[in-house]
C-alpha cells in the first residue's frame, strides 16, 4: 500500500510573511528556489505519494505548475498559497485551480495552521475524487467490453427463451418419439448445503389429466430417476412391478394407487451437457408402439383407461429408443444449457445497464434514481398503451421484446452525463458557491468603504465650529444612511436574486434597479480599480428565468443527448434492440421542434417510444424532491405544467392524458395483458 509523504516549502522572498504552528509536525523547506527541492523531493519519494503546499511570490506559481502538470493528481499533488499585491486574479486565469489562497499581507500561525491543514485536505479529497473517477471509467471501459462480447453470444441463441414452455417442448417431443404416454423431466440443483438433488420439474400424462406439484428427490438409488442421474446410464425397464428383489432400483406403486393409473414400461434417460454432467434426467412411461398400427403419433392418439388397455397397449421401449433418446437428452441438455446462458447473459446485460447508469448518476447525486424512475413510467406507459381497446391508442401495440427495448433506452437516456462536468449538474443557486461568496465579500468590502468614507468626513466637518456646519453633518449623516441603507437592501436582494426558480420572475426590473444605484454605490479599490456592485456575468447568471444554469451551461448539458448517442451507437445490439440509440437521442425533442438536439417536429418524426420518454423524463423532473434547485412540486401543479406544454404542441397531448388518467407515473407494476 502506497503511503503518503507531506511537504511544506516556503520561498525565501516570502518567508518573513509566514509564521508557522510551533508544533508543526511536517517537514519545511525554506530555500531560494523552491522549485528545486520539489523536484528533489519528487525524485526521492520512492513509492510514496507525495502531497506538498507551496508559499510563494505570484510570479512563481506558473513555473511550479509547468511542472507538477505531468503528475498524476491522485500520486503527486500541490497547491499554492500566492503573496501579490493583487487582490485578486482574473476568472480565467489557468493559476486559479492550483492557488488555495492570495495573500497581500503576513500570515499568522492561526492562519497558516488553518491554511495547511485546508491545503492537505482538499488535496486528499481532489486525488480521492480523481481515483474514484479513474476506476468509474477503467470499471465501464472493461464492462462495456464485456457486453460486446456477451452481446455476441447473444446473438447466436434463437431457441426458446422461456424456461418452462422449453421443459414441456423436451418432454413432447420425447414422449412423441417413443409414442410415450406419460413422462416426467427432473432438473438437477443444488440444496441450501450445496448437496445435488433432484426437482420434479414437469410431467404429463396423455390418458389422464392429472395434477402435479414440484418436489425434490435425493441424488441417489432411493429413486429411479435418482439412480439414472447419480450413475449416469439409461434404465430400460419392461415393466417396473416386475423389478427383482435384487434390482439396484425399486417402484414406488403409491402414485399409481391414488390416481388410478398403472406404470409399466419406463425408459429413463440422463440428460448431459457439454461437461459430461448430468443436469438432468427425463422419464418416459408405458410405450404404446405395439406395432400393430404405426403413426408416429401414438403418444396421443392411444388412450390408456382400462385395465386391459395397459396390460394389451403398453409395451417395453425397443432398444433403439435408447441411443435415440441420448441424442435427444444431449439436444435437450444444449438445449437447456443454452436457454440458462441466455437467461444469464440477459441478467448480466440489465446488471451491466445497471451498473452503468449507477455509475453516472453517482455524479450527480441530486437526480441519483432519475433514469430508473424514467424507466419504470416508461415500461408502465407501453404496458397501458397494450390495454387500450378504443381511441387514437387503440391500434398501438408493443411486443414484449420492444418495451425491453424501450427500458433499455430511457435506462441510458442519461448516459452521455458521464462526459459533464458534475459541477454544472450540482449547481444548486445561479451563481456557484465560490462566487457568491466573492459577490458577498465585495458588496461588503464597498459598504465597509462607504461607511469609512462617510466617518471620515463627518469627522473632518466636527473639526470645524459647530454653529457654521451643523447643517452639512446633518446632510452628509442622512446621504450616509441612506447609501448604507440601500447597499443593505442591496446584499438582501441578490441573496434572493441568488435562489433558484422554476417559473419565470420579473428578474430584470430588480436587477436594473441595482444597476441604476450603482453610480452612486459603487468605488475605488486602494489600487484605485473600479469596484462594481454586479459584474456582467453575475448579472447574466441572476437573468435566468428557470432554474439555475446560464446559457452556455444549458448549452453544456444539452450536449449529453449527443454523447449519449455516439455511446450507445457503439453497442452491437441485437436486431431486436437496435432502435434504443434512435429512441435515447431524440428524448428531448418536442413535437412544435423546440427540443434538442435536432429540432425535428412532428409524430411522424420523433419515435412514440421517444414521446413516451419524454413525458416520464419531464414528469421526474418536475414532481422529484431530489433537484438541487427546486423543492418537489405538488402533483395537480406537476400536470399543469405538462398539459400547459401539451397545448403548445410541445408533448403529444394523447400520450400524456393516458399516462396521466392511468396513473403511469406510479411506483407500481402494469401487468401485461393482451386485448380481449
Amino acid at each position: 500500500m502506497r503511503g503518503t509523504q507531506r511537504i511544506i516549502l516556503i520561498a525565501d522572498k516570502v518567508k518573513d510573511l509566514i509564521r508557522l504552528p510551533a508544533d508543526l509536525k511536517i517537514p519545511v523547506f525554506k530555500e531560494d528556489d523552491v522549485l528545486e527541492s520539489a523536484i528533489r523531493l519528487v525524485g526521492q519519494r520512492g513509492k510514496r505519494n507525495l502531497r506538498a503546499l507551496f508559499f510563494l511570490p505570484l510570479d512563481e506559481v506558473a513555473r511550479v505548475n509547468s511542472f507538477f502538470k505531468d503528475f498524476k493528481t491522485t500520486e503527486v499533488a500541490h497547491v499554492s498559497v500566492a503573496f501579490s499585491g493583487e487582490m485578486e486574479l482574473p476568472r480565467k486565469s489557468p493559476l486559479l485551480t492550483s492557488i488555495l489562497d492570495l495573500r497581500s499581507s503576513a500570515i499568522s500561525e492561526l492562519e497558516s495552521r488553518f491554511l495547511i491543514d485546508r491545503a492537505f485536505r482538499e488535496m486528499e479529497q481532489q486525488s480521492s475524487i480523481v481515483s474514484q473517477q479513474e476506476r468509474s471509467k477503467i470499471t465501464l471501459i472493461d464492462t462495456y467490453h464485456d457486453l460486446e462480447s456477451l452481446i455476441d453470444i447473444g446473438k447466436s441463441l434463437t431457441l426458446e427463451k422461456d424456461s418452462d414452455r422449453l421443459l414441456r417442448q423436451i418432454l413432447y417431443l420425447s414422449k412423441k418419439i417413443t409414442g410415450a404416454d406419460a413422462g416426467s423431466l427432473y432438473i438437477t440443483e443444488k440444496d441450501g448445503q450445496g448437496s445435488k438433488r433432484l426437482r420434479f420439474k414437469y410431467s404429463h400424462t396423455f390418458s389422464k389429466e392429472l395434477s402435479y406439484e414440484e418436489f425434490t428427490l435425493p441424488f441417489d438409488d432411493s429413486s429411479i430417476a435418482g439412480h439414472v442421474a447419480l450413475g449416469g446410464q439409461v434404465l430400460n425397464i419392461a415393466d417396473v412391478y416386475d423389478l427383482d428383489e435384487d434390482a439396484p432400483v425399486s417402484f414406488n406403486r403409491s402414485f399409481d394407487k391414488s390416481h388410478n393409473y398403472r406404470t409399466k414400461s419406463m425408459l429413463v434417460v440422463p440428460m448431459r451437457n457439454h461437461l459430461d454432467q448430468v443436469i438432468g434426467v427425463i422419464q418416459l412411461i408405458n410405450c404404446k408402439e405395439t406395432g400393430e398400427k404405426y403413426t408416429g403419433n401414438e403418444a396421443y392418439e392411444i388412450l390408456l383407461k382400462e385395465p386391459q388397455d395397459f396390460e394389451q397397449g403398453v409395451v417395453p421401449f425397443d432398444s433403439r429408443y435408447e441411443n435415440l433418446m441420448q441424442a435427444v437428452a444431449s439436444q435437450a441438455a444444449i438445449a437447456l444449457e443454452n436457454n440458462r446462458m441466455i437467461l444469464q447473459i440477459e441478467r448480466q446485460f440489465d446488471e451491466f445497464v445497471k451498473a452503468s447508469v449507477s455509475a453516472i448518476e453517482s455524479q450527480d447525486p441530486a437526480t441519483s434514481g432519475h433514469s430508473f424512475r424514467v424507466a419504470a413510467m416508461c415500461v408502465n406507459t407501453a404496458r397501458i398503451i397494450n390495454l387500450q381497446k378504443s381511441g387514437p391508442l387503440a391500434e398501438v401495440q408493443f411486443s414484449e421484446t420492444q418495451i425491453k427495448e424501450l427500458e433499455m433506452a430511457a435506462l441510458l437516456h442519461d448516459f452521455g452525463k458521464v462526459y459533464i462536468d458534475p459541477a454544472i449538474f450540482l449547481k444548486g443557486e445561479k451563481l456557484y458557491p465560490h462566487d457568491f461568496v466573492h459577490l458577498k465579500l465585495r458588496l461588503n468590502y464597498l459598504y465597509r468603504s462607504m461607511e469609512l468614507c462617510y466617518a471620515n468626513e463627518l469627522l473632518a466637518l466636527k473639526s470645524q465650529p459647530e454653529i457654521t456646519v451643523r447643517g452639512e453633518i446633518d446632510s452628509l449623516q442622512k446621504e450616509g444612511q441612506s447609501k448604507l441603507e440601500a447597499l443593505r437592501e442591496i446584499m438582501l436582494l441578490v441573496a434572493e436574486l441568488n435562489k433558484p426558480s422554476i417559473l419565470n420572475e420579473d428578474r430584470n426590473t430588480l436587477i436594473q434597479g441595482i444597476l441604476l444605484q450603482a453610480p452612486d454605490l459603487e468605488c475605488e479599490d486602494l489600487e484605485g480599480r473600479h469596484i462594481p456592485l454586479l459584474k456582467s456575468e453575475e448579472i447574466e447568471n441572476f437573468r435566468i428565468a428557470r432554474g439555475t444554469l446560464n446559457r452556455e451551461e444549458r448549452r453544456i448539458i444539452e450536449s449529453h443527448v449527443e454523447h449519449t448517442y455516439a455511446f450507445v451507437s457503439k453497442i452491437p445490439w441485437p436486431v431486436e434492440y437496435q432502435q434504443i440509440p434512435e429512441i435515447a437521442r431524440k428524448h428531448h425533442e418536442k413535437l412544435d421542434g423546440s427540443g434538442y438536439p435536432d429540432k425535428i417536429q412532428g409524430r411522424d418524426e420523433i419515435p412514440i417510444q421517444s414521446r413516451i420518454m419524454t413525458i416520464a423524463d419531464i414528469y421526474d423532473a418536475l414532481a422529484a424532491a431530489d433537484r438541487p434547485y427546486k423543492k418537489a412540486m405538488e402533483l395537480k401543479r406537476v400536470f399543469a405544467i405538462l398539459r400547459e406544454e401539451a397545448a403548445l404542441n410541445k408533448l403529444d397531448g394523447e400520450l400524456l392524458e393516458l399516462f396521466i388518467s392511468e396513473k403511469a407515473y406510479t411506483a407500481g407494476k402494469v401487468e401485461s395483458r393482451q386485448r380481449s
